[in-house]
């Protein structure tokens, strides 16, 4: 057996360092450590599976792209495995992806999970990723450095709180100002903020967020901004800080990658009752949140799917009410061992507690074309692949025309994908969306309201 992977080598991770892209770079350098790994680059298009013999296994595993692999296995009438991810929970990018390899996955190919509630949110739509199908395999434990637990301080110390991720509404990234603004007056000022991350509105930016909490009462030299962090700078930040908050509660999220970070750095967590968190933590480190089930929301665009419990928080902050870190009660997913099983053909089974509520609520539409053929859409799918990655921008372009023209509505952005000369492999904000656009459109999903208790 000869593992294949892309060659990951040349992408480009300029601004766009995020989770999900960090460990397609760490997993691709991780297989290529091995003798028997074979490199080939995805954006050739079918030739890439020239190297690739029956009973190799190939590991799809540097974006939501594997229904392509799937599509190019059939043709070339090749016998080889298939191991594929999903690395992100409502997103059209992965849920495309599952939606077109479904009617092509074989007896032997698998799909990895971050956690075992998107994994489940998963299994309802997907029965073909069912167990032996299917596992949370996340190896980043053995390259994450490890801290005795950090003191808690007594309630008449200062507090310092900790942000690490991407400054939006969709990570609640407005809640963690108001709770810590909350915190610093109902302390005394015996509160300090630090946070670090990319903001993807202006709101967020260093001098905004400053503004804001001095509008409130805070001084500037209570909040220390470190921007968008490295890897590399990780241990700085984690020695800065007392606690982490993750509040989110984005649509996207599947992890939350920083929250196994910071428990291995000795950092406690409170984070959102809902999703990937539940599996994380203790119960106590859980805050209460109130999930929209009054909305339908796309999956082509990344939302908060609610809102957590501010009186709570703040409330747990100032009385210090949390435990100590403490890594997850399972940890074999987020270890090498895990993964080489998997490519062994051994699909290891983990009992995970998980956020079974919310996966129960999770209700996903239909296609507006209810007759829509898989294959053309897989193919069309294709065709927007091969159009961006092999330069035929006149076709892309007249494709793009022609949706404008039905939706009655310009897409400059759109365009600028198109004309603009990079062409990333890491880069979500580009093909995938040309791919909602121009092949595959985005289904909608909403939650349903929570049973009456």
């Amino acid at each position: 057996m000869r593992l294949h992977v892309h060659d990951y080598t040349d992408v480009s991770l300029a601004g766009i360092l995020d989770g999900a892209v960090l460990m397609h770079q760490q997993m691709a350098e991780l297989l290529s450590a091995r003798g028997d790994v074979v490199p080939h680059d995805q954006r050739v298009g079918p030739d890439c599976l020239a190297k690739v013999d029956d009973g190799d296994v190939l590991y799809a595993g540097n974006g939501p792209y594997a229904h392509l692999y799937h599509l190019w296995r059939e043709r070339q009438g090749a016998d080889f495995r298939i191991v594929r991810e999903v690395h992100t929970t409502f997103w059209s990018g992965y849920w495309t992806q599952e939606e077109l390899c479904a009617p092509l996955v074989r007896p032997g190919d698998v799909v990895l999970f971050p956690s075992e509630f998107t994994r489940q949110v998963f299994l309802r739509s997907f029965p073909d990723a069912a167990p032996g199908a299917s596992a949370v395999v996340y190896p980043m434990l053995e390259r994450t450095p490890r801290a005795p637990q950090a003191p808690v301080p007594p309630r008449d110390g200062v507090l310092r709180i900790g942000y690490l991720g991407a400054l939006s509404e969709a990570k609640n990234f407005d809640q963690v100002l108001r709770v810590f603004e909350r915190c610093h007056r109902e302390t005394g000022g015996r509160a300090e903020l630090v946070f670090a991350g990319k903001p993807n509105d202006p709101r967020w930016s260093t001098e905004a967020v400053l503004a804001r909490l001095a509008e409130q009462g805070v001084p500037a030299d209570a909040v220390t901004a470190l921007g968008l962090l490295s890897p590399q700078r990780l241990p700085e930040f984690f020695s800065r800080i007392d606690v982490l908050l993750f509040p989110s509660t984005a649509s996207r999220e599947s992890l939350g990658r920083v929250v196994i970070e910071a428990l291995a750095y000795g950092i406690p967590v409170l984070a959102a009752d809902m999703g990937p968190a539940v599996e994380l933590l203790p119960p106590r480190n859980l805050v209460p949140t109130a999930l929209d089930s009054g909305t339908e929301f796309s999956m082509g665009r990344v939302g908060p799917l609610g809102r957590v419990d501010e009186d709570a928080l703040v409330a747990r902050l100032v009385e210090r009410d949390f435990e100590a870190a403490h890594l997850p009660p399972v940890t074999a997913p987020f270890e090498d061992e895990a993964l080489w099983r998997v490519m062994a053909g051994d699909v290891p089974a983990h009992e995970i507690r998980h956020d079974a509520a919310t996966v129960e609520r999770v209700r996903i539409g239909e296609r507006e074309d209810a007759d829509a053929d898989p294959r053309r859409l897989l193919e069309s799918a294709e065709d927007v692949f091969l159009e961006y990655f092999h330069g035929r921008d006149a076709a892309l372009l007249e494709r793009l025309t022609a949706y404008e023209n039905a939706t009655g509505r310009e897409r400059p952005a759109l365009r600028a994908l198109v004309t603009r000369p990079e062409r990333n492999l890491a880069d979500y904000r580009a093909l995938p969306a040309l791919v909602d656009a121009l092949a595959v459109p985005p289904l909608t999903y909403r939650l349903a309201a929570a049973p009456a208790e």
